[in-house]
């Protein structure tokens, strides 16, 4: 099956190199990196006994990376770190760390490209974080005796379903890898039924808790007066929406003004392409509201739209409720509970969260999340957490209990990817 895979991405490698670099025009950093996809990545910079490579889909893999990476550095002066990554988000939170050697957008999945990259970074590991598989390096590395291994691994049963359907292709991938590190038993479960082995897979929990970066009083009041926020305004947060959510989300709002003439809503649509469709969304719906780039010079509005990239960790602190987006409409499969969190928010979802169903689990049993379906539901749980503020503090105090409770993975991380660079590759 590899094969036949090898042999068509050798066709389709000739149609992707026109297509794709029309598609990078339209990016913000794809076009700079183009290169970069076609295997031309940057060469190592400077000589080490060791070389990582480590490739973290998006912002969020990479923000989950990043304390990993840090112990490793410390632990490995000498080891040179090369990460690539997927999306422009990633790549630019890639560039803010300052303990990487090298970054640059992973190959496409062609057998040239991924050839020469695999020559000029000549990995002693790979490493993929949370998701993102591809079977042509997969090969290529356990062809050349450089161990794969995934951390903070994450397949859903709706993405082992697929991969199934691809017949041996996944299967083999998958055990090729030398060690499967889950985040959770959920993952743990969708790797057997692709047939890895159980020896060559641990549950290790999710190093996304260990990249908290918890915000002091003052960092928090500065934030506050940046969105122009007074001390006692209600607000509440909907973070990392989708097409179609907004539209419930602003139903409930309005609802909730009724209720609570102050509230304020800060919306951060999940993909900033989207931030044009949303602001129309909202003059259609009359709704007062300014964007967080124009709060210079905005007056007063109902909703604050968040259209710049990688702050929406740090607004959660100005809240007092939170939703998370991507789980009310079909087939969803949520984001990231952890943010909000942190910071001890109650936190409410849709019903559609496969990605992150075992921690939602958890959270709801401790009673930190909820579950809404639907504009009234939204708006009634809403409305009856800002107006208890007695069980926000509780809820507040069993959340901060709950992210200390799940921290720790990033250090098994560094020491197993340590332990693994310590065995020499073979020739």
């Amino acid at each position: 099956m590899i094969f036949l895979y090898h042999l068509l991405s050798l066709f389709l490698a000739v149609l992707l190199v026109p297509l794709f670099s029309l598609s990078a025009l339209f990016s913000k950093h794809k076009w700079k990196g183009l290169a970069h996809h076609f295997g031309w990545v940057p060469a190592k910079t400077r000589q080490s006994e060791k070389t990582l490579w480590l490739h973290a889909l998006s912002m969020g893999e990479v923000i989950a990376a990043a304390p990993v990476l840090k112990l490793l550095r410390g632990q490995n002066p000498d080891l040179y770190i090369a990460l690539s990554v997927t999306t422009d988000s990633g790549y630019e939170t890639a560039h803010k760390l300052d303990f990487i050697d090298s970054v640059f957008f992973h190959p496409l999945d062609c057998l040239p490209f991924t050839q020469l990259a695999l020559c000029r970074i000549n990995p002693d590991l790979y490493v993929v974080t949370d998701t993102g598989f591809w079977p042509g390096l997969i090969d290529l590395l356990h062809k050349k005796n450089a161990p794969a291994l995934l951390f903070n691994g994450r397949i859903s049963e709706r993405a082992a379903r697929r991969y199934l359907l691809a017949g041996s292709l996944f299967k083999e991938t998958f055990q090729k890898f030398h060690r499967l590190y889950m985040q959770n038993t959920n993952g743990e479960k969708a790797a057997l039924a692709l047939g890895v082995s159980r020896e060559n897979i641990e549950v290790v929990g999710d190093s996304k808790y260990d990249a908290l970066q918890p915000m002091t009083d003052e960092e928090k009041e500065r934030l506050r007066q940046t969105f122009k926020l007074q001390a006692n305004t209600p607000v509440w947060i909907a973070g990392s929406t989708h097409a179609g959510e907004e539209e419930i989300i602003l139903n409930a709002h309005r609802q909730l003004m009724v209720k609570h003439p102050n509230l304020i809503l800060i919306l951060a649509p999940r993909r900033m392409e989207r931030v044009e469709e949303v602001t129309a969304l909202l003059k259609k719906e009359n709704f007062s509201f300014t964007s967080r780039s124009s709060l210079g010079h905005a007056e007063s509005a109902s909703v604050i739209l968040l259209d710049t990239m990688g702050e929406l960790a740090e607004v959660y602190s100005l809240g007092q409720v939170a939703f998370v987006g991507r789980s009310l409409i079909r087939p969803g499969g949520g984001h990231s509970l952890i943010e909000p969190l942190s910071y001890g928010l109650p936190v409410l979802h849709g019903p559609y969260i496969e990605n992150i169903r075992h921690v939602a689990e958890i959270a709801h049993n401790q009673g930190l999340v909820f579950q809404v379906a639907n504009p009234e539901e939204l708006e009634q749980k809403v409305h009856t957490l800002l107006k208890n503020p007695s069980h926000r503090l509780e809820i507040s105090e069993k959340a901060k209990i709950f992210i200390t409770q799940q921290q720790g993975a990033a250090r098994k991380m560094a020491d197993i990817i340590t332990q693994c660079l310590s065995i020499a590759k073979p020739d």
